[in-house]
């Protein structure tokens, strides 16, 4: 049972939808601190950066984040909007950065190039934002107060669309109010930008052409990268050791249990050998023989069973907080594991079945 909840969930682990598109999506993480380019231009020219990105073969989307998600990263603000107040993540993207992520904007307006550092402060939400401060009443139009901040004044941004909702730091987290601010709005001055590229060639040979475009340009420049769905399977170390650990566990609990139920049975029909022999002399088929010894097999099975269940029902509440969208009570789970469990028992129990009904009836009458 622990082996099945552990394997199942890892399982939707892996298959788990976060709302973005995973594939296809390589980090890259560009240092310009060596750059003569004065701190006050590295906004444009992490856009510029950017421009040169997009115009490598083989990229389909790029655009830079203040936050790469799924990685643990977390940025909070405290927002007033109306009469409510709470806390929401922030992220600044440049435009093309939902696109490229693959998520759709299901109201109002994407981010856009006239979303400048001089023009109206504005954002994207997700559905749980719009759960959260208006009650899913309709957000667009509606503006909202972050408090201020060390480097982060105090700033009025209108909503002006909202997405789907996504994972935010992590696969396992429920998903906070989010809101996605244009990266030309963002009030830090970072030396280096993270970017986001989507492209259907290996990770490998797209950010080699990358580091070389980079190379040629801005060799001051420090780049490193990683493939983004790659550094999210890194981070379920966890989960991973567990199902295999377990499933190995699980392996060897039911290779004992064929071993043992096999010795079990064995020795009750060797017990029973002269019962047999009586049986097939007075003229017992072969069949009603196996059909008796897999009857008494049974009548094991199924007392081992319900204790079986009892105790994995109490066991598993421990690993509740372990488990992924998988109760520790899961009923199919629990039904795979006592049929695994009844077909190892059924393996195990043929064989001697099979070999009593062979036996020679003279040979079973002598046999003490």
């Amino acid at each position: 049972m622990g082996a099945l909840l552990f394997v199942r969930s890892f399982n939707k682990l892996m298959t788990f939808d976060p709302g973005m598109r995973e594939a296809g999506i390589s980090v890259a993480i560009l240092t310009f601190q060596h750059s003569p380019v004065a701190r006050d231009r590295y906004p444009e020219f992490a856009r510029q950066l950017l421009t040169e990105v997009r115009a490598v073969p083989g990229v389909l989307g790029a655009a830079t984040t203040s936050n790469i998600p799924l990685l643990g990263g977390s940025w909070t603000h405290t927002i007033h909007l109306g009469t409510a107040e709470g806390d929401s993540k922030f992220t600044w993207v440049s435009p093309g950065y939902f696109p490229t992520m693959g998520i759709p904007v299901i109201m109002g307006r994407d981010l856009d190039e006239h979303d400048s550092a001089t023009s109206e402060r504005v954002v994207v939400v997700n559905k749980t934002f719009v759960r959260r401060f208006l009650g899913n009443a309709n957000p667009l139009g509606k503006a909202l107060r972050t408090e201020q901040e060390p480097d982060y004044p105090s700033t009025v941004y209108n909503i002006v669309g909202v997405i789907p909702d996504t994972q935010y730091s992590d696969l396992r987290g429920e998903t906070p109010p989010m809101a996605f601010a244009p990266a030309s709005q963002y009030p830090a001055q970072d030396s280096w930008t993270l970017m986001m590229i989507h492209s259907d060639l290996p990770p490998a040979s797209i950010m080699a052409a990358v580091r070389r475009e980079i190379a040629l340009r801005h060799p001051e420049i420090v780049t490193s990268e990683g493939d983004f769905q790659a550094w999210i399977h890194e981070g379920l170390v966890r989960e991973r050791l567990m199902a295999t650990l377990s499933g190995l566990f699980g392996l060897v609990a039911a290779l004992l249990a064929m071993a043992g139920l096999y010795g079990v049975v064995s020795y009750l029909v060797a017990r029973r050998r002269n019962e047999i022999g009586i049986r097939l002399a007075l003229g017992a088929h072969r069949a009603q023989v196996v059909g008796m010894v897999m009857r008494e097999a049974g009548s094991l099975v199924l007392r081992g069973v319900l204790i079986g269940v009892a105790l994995s029902l109490l066991a598993g509440r421990w690993a509740g907080s372990l488990l992924f969208h998988l109760k520790p009570y899961d009923p199919l789970t629990l039904g795979a594991a006592a049929a695994l469990l009844a077909a190892v028992a059924a393996v195990a129990s043929l064989l001697p079945a099979r070999r009593a009904a062979r036996t020679d009836p003279m040979v079973a009458l002598r046999y003490e």
